[in-house]
C-alpha cells in the first residue's frame, strides 16, 4: 500500500477524523468548482452576444453527443477505482479504463465517417457535418478524465480535483470566447468544450503517477485480465446502465432539437448551461467525496453509511430548494435582463426545468449508493424507467401538438418524478445494509461483502 493511503481508516474510533476529512474534501473540490462556475456564469452574457441561438443549437447537439458517449467511454470502470482494497487492482482498473476510452474514440471516428452526413441532414443543420468530428475524441478525453478523477478520489487528492475543476472551466471559457471573437460561430462553443475536456484530463495526469513502478505493477497483463474478470459487472451491467442513465438526460434534448428546431435547442442549451451551475457547485463536490467515503464505510462500517446518506441528503435538499425557488420566481426576468431579449425564452425554460434540476441535484450524487452496495441491477432498472418516463413525456407532448415550452415542462416534471424515485431507492438500499450490519450474526457474512461491495 502506498504512503498516501493511511491505514488509520481501518482502526476503530476514527469516524470524527474521517468526517472532517470529508468536509475538507468537499471544500477543496467546491472551491475549484465555484471558481470555474462563477467564471462560466459571468461569461455567459458575453457568449450570448458572441453566438446566436442557432449557434447554441449546434453546440447543444454536439455537447449532448459528447456527454452521451463520454459517460460510457471507459465502460464505467472508473466507478470501480475507489473500491479495491489493493492499489494494484485500482491501478489495473485505471489502465483498463484509459484503454477503453481511447478505443471508444477510434470507433467513434469511424462512426462519424459513416453517419456524420446523415445526422446533419436529419437535424437540418449543415454545420454539424464539420463539428461532429469533435465528438469522438472529446468523448474519449471525457472518459480519461473520469478515470483519472476517480483515482484522485481514491487517494483523497481533493485539492487536485478542485484545481482541475477550475482550470477545465477556464480552458473551456477561454477557447469559446476566443473562437467566438474570431468569428468561428457554429463550432466555437464545441471547440471550447473539447479544449476543456482535454485540459481537465491532462491536469490529473501528474498526480496519477502512471510511470511509478508500483503503479506499473498493476498493468501486468495477468492482473489486467483478473481485474477485468473480477469487475466484469461494471462493463457488462453498469456500462449499459450508464448509457441509459445519460440518455435519460440527453435524449429528450436531442428529440426537442429534432422536433422543434435548432433555435429552440439553442434556447434550451443556454438554459441548461446556467442551471448546471448549482449542480456543479454542490452536487459534483459532494458526489466525489461521498463516493470515496461511502466505499470505505461499505468495507469497514456499513452501519454508518445510513447516517452519512441522510446527512448528505439534508445538505443537498437545502441547496436544491433555494435554487428552485429562485428559478421559479425570477428566471424570465433574470434571463431577459442579463442575456438580452433574444434569450427571453430561455428564462421560461428555466422555470420549466427548475424542479427537475433540483431533484437531480439531490438524487444524482447519492445514487452512487446503489453502485457501492452492489445494486447495479436496481440501478439499471431505474435508468430504464427514467428514460421511458422522460422520453415518453416529451414525445407525448409533441404527438399531442404541444409547444416547445410545453415539451420542456413535461421534461422537467418527468425528471423530478424519476429522481425522487432514485433517492428513495438509494435510501432503501442503505437502510437495508445498515440493518444487516447491525444483526448479531452479521459478523460471519458482513466482512466479505464489506471488502467487496461490488
Amino acid at each position: 500500500m502506498r504512503a498516501e493511503q493511511p491505514r488509520r481508516a481501518g482502526r476503530p474510533g476514527v469516524s470524527r477524523s474521517r468526517l472532517t476529512g470529508a468536509r475538507r474534501g468537499v471544500l477543496s473540490i467546491a472551491s475549484g468548482t465555484v471558481g470555474g462556475q462563477v467564471l462560466l456564469l459571468a461569461a455567459a452574457p458575453v457568449l450570448a452576444r458572441l453566438y446566436t441561438p442557432a449557434d447554441f443549437g449546434v453546440f447543444t447537439v454536439i455537447a449532448t453527443l459528447v456527454a452521451t458517449v463520454g459517460a460510457v467511454a471507459a465502460l464505467r470502470l472508473e466507478m470501480a477505482v475507489p473500491l479495491p482494497a489493493e492499489d494494484r487492482d485500482a491501478d489495473a482498473l485505471v489502465a483498463l479504463g484509459l484503454v477503453c476510452a481511447l478505443v471508444t474514440g477510434t470507433f467513434g471516428t469511424l462512426a462519424v465517417a459513416l453517419a456524420g452526413r446523415p445526422i446533419a441532414d436529419v437535424y437540418d443543420q449543415p454545420a454539424l457535418r464539420v463539428w461532429l468530428w469533435l465528438v469522438p475524441w472529446a468523448a474519449a478525453a471525457m472518459g480519461c478524465l473520469l478515470v483519472l478523477n476517480q483515482l484522485a478520489v481514491r487517494h483523497r487528492r481533493y485539492a487536485a480535483i478542485g484545481r482541475r475543476n477550475f482550470l477545465q472551466a477556464v480552458a473551456t471559457l477561454a477557447a469559446q470566447v476566443l473562437f467566438g471573437a474570431a468569428g468561428v460561430r457554429a463550432g466555437g462553443l464545441s471547440l471550447g468544450l473539447a479544449a476543456g475536456q482535454v485540459t481537465g484530463a491532462l491536469m490529473l495526469v501528474p498526480g496519477a503517477r502512471l510511470r511509478d513502478p508500483a503503479t506499473r505493477a498493476g498493468f501486468h497483463p495477468r492482473r489486467l485480465w483478473r481485474t477485468m474478470r473480477r469487475y466484469r459487472r461494471f462493463p457488462l451491467v453498469l456500462a449499459p446502465s450508464g448509457l441509459v442513465n445519460v440518455l435519460g438526460n440527453q435524449l429528450p434534448v436531442l428529440l426537442i432539437a429534432f422536433w422543434y428546431g435548432g433555435t429552440v435547442a439553442g434556447w434550451l442549451g443556454l438554459t441548461q448551461r446556467v442551471l448546471a451551475a448549482p449542480v456543479a457547485l454542490a452536487g459534483t463536490a459532494v458526489a466525489q467525496v461521498y463516493l470515496g467515503e461511502l466505499a470505505r464505510l461499505a468495507r469497514e462500517a456499513p452501519q454508518q453509511a445510513r447516517a452519512m446518506f441522510l446527512r448528505a441528503s439534508r445538505q443537498l435538499i437545502m441547496i436544491a430548494v433555494s435554487a428552485a425557488v429562485v428559478a421559479l420566481l425570477a428566471a424570465p426576468a433574470i434571463f431577459r435582463l442579463v442575456f438580452g431579449a433574444q434569450w427571453a425564452s430561455s428564462g421560461a425554460y428555466a422555470q420549466a426545468l427548475a424542479v427537475g434540476v433540483a431533484a437531480q441535484l439531490v438524487a444524482s450524487p447519492l445514487s452512487q449508493t446503489l453502485v457501492v452496495f452492489g445494486r447495479q441491477n436496481l440501478q439499471l432498472a431505474w435508468d430504464i424507467g427514467r428514460v421511458v418516463v422522460v422520453v415518453g413525456a416529451v414525445a407525448g407532448t409533441w404527438l399531442l401538438g404541444g409547444s416547445a415550452l410545453a415539451a420542456v415542462w413535461a421534461f422537467g416534471i418527468a425528471a423530478a418524478v424519476s429522481y425522487t424515485a432514485c433517492w428513495l431507492l438509494s435510501l432503501t438500499t442503505v437502510r437495508a445494509h445498515a440493518r444487516v450490519a447491525d444483526r448479531p450474526d452479521a459478523g460471519a457474512t458482513t466482512p466479505r461483502r464489506a471488502r467487496e461491495p461490488v
